[in-house]
């Protein structure tokens, strides 16, 4: 059962989200790598930090931008719209990360980063990576699946983010700088599966961005923790929606 509020979006909507996106995320990420480059500032540096977190939000933007968005009770209904049981599904993929990151080391952390944890998580998830979300899977997928099958449909918004985040390689200090395309590129077509199946079972942008938030602030980007995801989304695709 769904009680989606917002606008739906529709195929016209891909190209005026792709152009706004990429021209606000590439034009802070463009002025970024030339200030790096002649050594005026880093992604270290308040100036640094400020373009790349006004890059991060190209995503967010071009969403209210191309559905036409421009009121708070809209954005609030955009966000956090979703289907009958959609926290099950939310609190399945959580669920899976903690089991995927206690295997892999199975010590309790420190009492204060305990405590510290949904401070920073809730952070991730508003404005530190998880607010991408409302335009890979609240415009784009969703967009896609109207023109494509389910799967090809995912492939092609992975692609599209992989893409997106290709100036940052060329930007010293960030974290794509630091590990292959190629990894990136799986990294990208395993995640964008796993939420590509939470959305389709919750019908929640705000579900997905507290999910990718999760990933971002544990930073559990070992293969092995996306494919335990994947695998759960396998099963959790087989069920229908609640």
């Amino acid at each position: 059962m769904k009680t989606q509020t917002h606008v739906e979006p529709e195929t016209r909507h891909i190209l005026p989200f792709l152009a706004w996106t990429f021209g606000i995320s590439w034009s802070a990420w463009l002025i970024l790598y030339i200030l790096a480059t002649l050594k005026l500032t880093s992604v270290a540096e308040p100036l640094g930090y400020a373009l790349s977190f006004i890059g991060g939000f190209g995503p967010t933007l071009g969403t209210f931008i191309s559905l036409k968005i421009s009121r708070p009770k809209k954005m609030l209904d955009f966000i956090f719209s979703h289907a009958k049981g959609w926290w099950i599904y939310m609190l399945a993929f959580c669920l899976v990360r903690i089991l995927t990151l206690f295997i892999a080391n199975p010590v309790l952390p420190p009492l204060n980063a305990m405590l510290m944890f949904p401070l920073g998580w809730i952070f991730v998830t508003f404005v530190g990576g998880g607010n991408e979300e409302l335009g890979w899977r609240g415009v784009l997928q969703p967009a896609l699946e109207k023109k494509f099958s389910f799967p090809l449909a995912t492939v092609i918004t992975a692609l599209v983010w992989v893409a997106w985040h290709l100036p940052l390689w060329l930007i010293p200090g960030t974290s794509q700088s630091q590990v292959s395309l190629t990894f990136y590129l799986s990294f990208g077509i395993l995640l964008c599966f796993c939420l590509a199946v939470l959305y389709k079972q919750t019908a929640s942008v705000f579900a997905c961005s507290a999910v990718s938030g999760w990933q971002l602030f544990t930073r559990s980007v070992s293969l092995s923790s996306i494919v335990s995801s994947f695998m759960g989304s396998l099963i959790l695709l087989a069920k229908p929606s609640l």
